[in-house]
């Protein structure tokens, strides 16, 4: 076979693409052919902002990241806060089907972004936002070697606080109270559990057990022990502190008692009523209004002294809405009367002192 070096594959080549081109066309159109070409990328300048001076270069070609310090605490507000949106009620606990109630210190530290050391070292010691946290009981009964954590409820720590008052009044205990002459001399835990227990059940009504957990979480503040690691942990003996058991009976007054005026608490009726609920203690113990800082306000009404209750843990724990509860509840504040409630907020004099200006009427 003779091969045509003329130009015949040129034509062949021509005749093929000329079927290829025919062979787009269909019935409802014709496609063209020929593709166009692309369209031209042009660069466009665009403002840039400096982010930095590299030593020894004319221009910024780099981050330059500096180390942050973070203060102990940093996440006491947020620890408060998210430990807020699990409130236990002893009064009404959780059923079976919420076992899983409150936060554990992983999850805790995962939400506060913080390091579980930190979280753990809040909880255990009860510092830096987690002076309210309550060991959620595990009153479902399910196997949960874990520990969670949330918030009492108001009425919860005024219903175990008033049965704690009253068995401190009316118990055949043999009290011990905090003194330098017998500092080696406490009383048994287990049996004050005990006595509360069966006095929250009488007042209260309620048909089921009131968690070991619970009455340890009212008690912890007012009683001084020998620590054994972790706050939440209790120990066998304890004694009675003065002053805490004073505040506790305070709170007891304006819950239960009921002034002569309905705008207040007369300062002399007061205390007239205060000592009344206070247990024999040491030898010339009076109560003192010093003692109700964080728990209640004072104004003159009628050249007379008044005194209404606000306590500091019905309070939102939000400072800024906080300050706005305080405000709604009188019109000027001095720093040294507010700072009581500032005082697990980690806050300082001069930030509660900016909080005021800035939110003053």
């Amino acid at each position: 076979m003779a091969v045509d070096n003329d130009g015949g594959g040129d034509q062949q080549g021509d005749s093929k693409r000329q079927k290829l081109s025919s062979s787009t066309s269909n019935g409802k159109g014709t496609t063209s052919s020929i593709i166009p070409p692309p369209a031209t990328k042009q660069l466009v300048t665009m403002p840039a902002r400096s982010i930095g001076v590299v030593p020894g270069e004319n221009s910024p070609s780099c981050f330059f990241l500096d180390p942050m310090v973070l203060p102990q605490g940093h996440f006491a507000n947020k620890l408060r806060t998210v430990l807020g949106r699990w409130v236990y009620n002893p009064l009404e606990p959780p059923s079976t089907s919420t076992a899983l109630f409150g936060y554990t210190i992983r999850e805790l530290a995962h939400i506060c972004r913080s390091s579980l050391a930190e979280i753990e070292y809040a909880l255990s010691n009860r510092v830096f936002g987690a002076d309210d946290a309550l060991v959620i009981p595990n009153d479902a009964g399910v196997n949960n070697d874990v520990a969670r954590y949330g918030m009492l409820s108001e009425e919860g720590r005024q219903t175990v606080s008033m049965a704690i008052v009253s068995t401190l009044l009316e118990s055949d205990l043999d009290l011990e109270w905090t003194s330098q002459d017998d500092m080696e001399k406490t009383m048994e835990l287990l049996s004050l559990l005990q006595e509360v227990r069966s006095n929250w059940q009488r007042e209260e009504g309620a048909d089921h057990d009131l968690a070991d957990e619970v009455i340890w979480h009212g008690l912890r503040p007012i009683v001084s022990y020998k620590s054994v690691g972790s706050k939440d942990e209790m120990p066998k003996q304890v004694q009675l502190i003065v002053d805490e058991v004073a505040k506790l009976a305070a709170h007891h007054v304006f819950l239960r008692g009921t002034p002569q005026s309905a705008s207040g608490w007369e300062e002399e009726e007061f205390l007239e009523a205060w000592s009344i609920r206070l247990p024999t203690m040491t030898g010339k113990y009076q109560p003192s209004m010093e003692l109700l800082g964080g728990i209640a306000i004072s104004e003159m009404v009628e050249d007379k002294r008044q005194w209404r209750y606000l306590p500091e843990s019905g309070l939102p724990l939000n400072p800024s809405l906080r300050i706005k509860s305080m405000l709604a509840m009188r019109n000027a504040w001095a720093v040294e009367e507010a700072k009581p409630y500032f005082e697990k907020l980690t806050m300082n004099e001069s930030e509660i002192a900016d909080l005021l200006k800035t939110h003053k009427r």
